[in-house]
């Protein structure tokens, strides 16, 4: 991430996004433009490996990527049928219905964003994406497979990517931006943009001498002979700039956004909002701090850094935290549960409890703790917050260890207890646990 000024880091504002708290540098931010909430109350976001992928330099070519699809509260992978033609209704039913389960919709679901609810002939409900009622498919059997995918020539994976379907100038696309908490337009170089509500003639930021401007906002140019397509217009600015808008407002971008997933901007000047396709579900109370190294950090209502417990691997380039890696592995965080932070742990780890009545969304998951009250996870990963951090924006919890030495002719032992956790616990390789941020 770019460097931010000092005025960008002097002010902690908030602002009510998505059910969360989202926290910026800089003067108190209004929410965003509306956008669609990606997920509803029990659907999740699931990963599915296909084709073929080079991740970083040196790495073998034949890594399959990671496509993020969406899934039921189990993470299992969700379906869409080319036989529903008729808005409102499956066309599955019977033996249909056997091999292809109905993501059912609760009784008092209702619709939200591009997700809507139909009633099926046995009088329950299913849930629908963009009017295509979605499945599950009995043959998958756990979190990853997608062996429907293609069956018959009529059945697809459910793609979790707003963007699919959008009418878009050459030039933008729609990505996921982590530190504006959804998904957003990027400009041709995967830089996010933002979406301006004032005059054109009045689109500088302020700056005196007690608020010097940290950045520029750069006008997206369309190009003299750019035309109008979907929700994309051409607006003519005083100094001969043929400008993109979206949705009525002017498009630019940041000068202060260097690296990719950067959202610099944010909270900079009130008029100036990323231009959202999509929001993520966050719980309530949860936010995302602009941080300086890692793009964001997860805090809870108070501010503070949530961290989650990870199983140490050593990667060979002399770290294991580098920007881009602190999400995890969600199948490592499933395996690890609560059970990385016993009731000695829990003194000075204290978990996210969850509301009762809450349920799954997104990325977020429930983790049933023994008193019999819920912990939300992250990615797969049971979420804390540390009682040596002192105020908002304190990670001192991060990179602290627990090691392990794996000796084949004996139990693996502790021998160090930064993190306290249960001595008993077996990990591969004998590494350990360690705790680090949580990173949107």
């Amino acid at each position: 991430m770019g460097m931010k000024s000092a005025l960008g880091l002097a002010v902690l504002g908030i602002a009510v996004i998505a059910g969360g708290v989202y926290y910026y540098a800089g003067h108190q931010a209004k929410p965003a433009h509306e956008a669609g909430l990606a997920t509803p109350p029990g659907i999740m976001f699931a990963t599915v490996k296909m084709g073929n992928a080079v991740y970083v330099p040196g790495a073998s070519s034949d890594q399959q990527a990671e496509l993020r699809v969406f899934g039921d509260p189990k993470g299992m992978t969700l379906y869409t049928f080319d036989k529903d033609t008729v808005p409102g209704k499956s066309a599955c039913s019977g033996d249909c219905a056997k091999a292809w389960p109905a993501m059912a919709a609760p009784a008092d679901a209702k619709p939200v964003g591009d997700w809507t609810i139909i009633a099926r002939d046995d009088g329950s409900k299913q849930w629908a994406y963009r009017g295509k009622p979605l499945y599950l498919f009995a043959k998958d059997m756990k979190t990853g497979d997608y062996k429907g995918d293609g069956a018959d020539g009529l059945w697809h994976i459910a793609y979790a990517n707003a963007g699919a379907g959008m009418t878009l100038p050459d030039g933008i696309a729609v990505q996921e931006v982590a530190e504006a908490g959804g998904q957003a337009l990027v400009d041709s170089h995967g830089m996010v943009l933002y979406a301006f509500d004032g005059e054109l003639k009045h689109d500088k930021i302020a700056c005196n001498n007690t608020n010097p401007c940290p950045g520029n906002f750069v006008p997206v140019a369309a190009g003299g002979l750019a035309n109008p397509i979907g929700d994309f217009g051409v607006v003519s600015r005083d100094d001969g700039v043929q400008q993109w808008t979206y949705q009525g407002r002017p498009l630019y971008t940041y000068d202060g956004d260097i690296d990719l997933g950067d959202a610099n901007g944010i909270g900079l000047d009130q008029r100036y909002q990323v231009a959202m396709i999509t929001k993520y579900f966050m719980p309530p109370g949860v936010g995302i701090r602009p941080d300086e190294r890692r793009g964001g950090l997860l805090t809870n209502a108070q501010g503070m850094t949530l961290y989650a417990r990870d199983k140490l691997v050593f990667n060979g380039t002399g770290g294991h935290n580098a920007r881009g890696g602190t999400r995890g592995n969600p199948m490592i965080g499933k395996m690890i549960g609560t059970s990385g932070c016993d009731a000695q742990c829990e003194q000075t780890w204290i978990p996210l409890k969850a509301a009762p009545g809450s349920q799954p969304s997104g990325y977020w998951s429930l983790i049933a703790r023994a008193d019999g009250s819920q912990q939300w996870a992250y990615q797969g990963y049971a979420l804390y917050s540390y009682s040596g951090d002192k105020k908002p924006g304190d990670t001192i919890g991060h990179d602290t260890f627990n090691l392990f030495v794996n000796d084949e002719h004996s139990p693996m032992q502790q021998v160090a207890a930064n993190g306290n956790a249960s001595s008993n616990m077996v990990l591969d390789h004998g590494l350990g646990l360690y705790w680090r941020i949580t990173a949107p």
